[in-house]
C-alpha cells in the first residue's frame, strides 16, 4: 500500500472528535440560551398581555359604573320612595337611594359603592382621597373597589351588578393577586357587602402584582392600585361620599413569573384612568 492511500491516524481522529465535541457543545449551549430567552420573553409578554387586558376591563367597568346616570334615580321620580325618611342630597335633585323601592335600586346604579365600617352599603360614609383610610368608608380604599353597573346594558331585563376588584397577598408569598367578582346588586342597607362578594375561591384575574396590600401605601415603593378624585366642581374637594368620586386612577405593577437569562425578574408598570361621572351629574 502506498503512502498516499493510508487513512487517518488514531491521534488525528481523536483530535477531530474533540474539535467536533467542542463545537457541538457550543452550539447546544447557544440553542439552550436561545430557548431560555424565548421562554422568558414569552412569559414576560404573557404577563404584560394579561395585565393589559385586566387594566382595560377595569377602565371599562369604571366608565360604565353609574349607568344609567344617577340623575335618573328614584329620588327624581314623582313617587317618593317609601321607608325611612330619605336623606337630602343636593337640594331638589335626589334622595337617599337606600330608601328607594328594591326594584328601582336593582335597575339604577350609584357608580362607586360606599361600604361602611360594618361592611354594609352606605350613602353617608366618606372617602379621604389625600389620606387613604382617614375617611369613614371601609370601601373604596387603595386596594379594594366595588362598582355598581349593568355589565350587560344591552339586555333591558338585566339588573345592576356589583363588580368588585380586590388585591390580595397570601402569607409567605412574594407577589399579590388581583381578583374580580361579579354579583347581583342586593337592595338596601345591612346586607354585608364583603360577605356577599367572596373572593377566596375565585380564579386569579391578574397574577404577579408587585404592590403589597398588607403594607402602607408609598408613592415610590408601594403605590396604591386605586386612587380617587372627588367631584371638584365648583371647588376642589378631597373628602367626599363614594358616589361623588369622579375619577379613578390605576397603577398596576406586574413582574414576570420567572427570572430571565440574566437571573432577574422583569417588571412593567401599567397606568389607567377612568371617569364615573356624566356631564349631567
Amino acid at each position: 500500500m502506498s503512502e498516499r492511500q493510508r487513512g487517518f491516524s488514531l491521534l488525528e481522529l481523536m483530535v477531530v472528535i474533540v474539535i467536533f465535541l467542542i463545537v457541538s457543545g457550543a452550539v447546544i449551549q447557544l440553542l439552550n440560551a436561545v430557548q431560555i430567552r424565548y421562554r422568558s420573553e414569552q412569559q414576560f409578554l404573557d404577563s404584560f398581555s394579561d395585565a393589559r387586558r385586566g387594566l382595560d376591563l377595569m377602565v371599562r367597568d369604571i366608565h360604565n359604573a353609574g349607568y344609567p346616570p344617577p340623575f335618573t334615580y328614584a329620588g327624581n321620580q314623582p313617587q317618593q320612595p317609601t321607608g325611612p325618611t330619605p336623606l337630602t342630597y343636593p337640594p331638589g335633585i335626589w334622595t337617599d337611594p337606600l330608601a328607594a323601592d328594591p326594584m328601582l335600586q336593582q335597575r339604577f346604579a350609584l357608580g362607586v359603592l360606599g361600604v361602611d365600617a360594618a361592611g354594609n352599603p352606605s350613602t353617608t360614609c366618606t372617602v379621604d382621597t389625600v389620606n387613604p383610610g382617614a375617611g369613614t368608608c371601609r370601601l373604596p380604599n387603595p386596594w379594594d373597589l366595588i362598582l355598581e353597573l349593568d355589565v350587560n346594558p344591552e339586555d333591558f331585563a338585566a339588573q345592576v351588578e356589583w363588580v368588585r376588584y380586590t388585591l390580595e397577598r397570601a402569607p409567605g408569598t412574594q407577589t399579590s393577586t388581583l381578583r374580580r367578582v361579579v354579583a347581583a346588586k342586593i337592595p338596601g342597607a345591612g346586607v354585608n357587602v364583603p360577605a356577599a362578594l367572596p373572593t377566596a375561591n375565585l380564579p386569579p384575574f391578574v397574577e404577579n402584582v408587585v404592590q403589597n396590600p398588607t403594607q402602607p401605601v408609598n408613592v415610590n415603593t408601594n403605590p396604591a392600585l386605586f386612587s380617587y378624585e372627588c367631584d371638584s366642581v365648583p371647588t376642589a374637594v378631597t373628602v367626599c361620599r363614594a358616589d361623588q368620586i369622579r375619577n379613578v386612577y390605576i397603577i398596576m405593577q406586574v413582574q414576570s413569573a420567572q427570572q430571565d437569562i440574566r437571573t432577574r425578574l422583569r417588571q412593567i408598570t401599567l397606568r389607567g384612568a377612568a371617569t364615573t361621572q356624566y356631564p349631567e351629574r
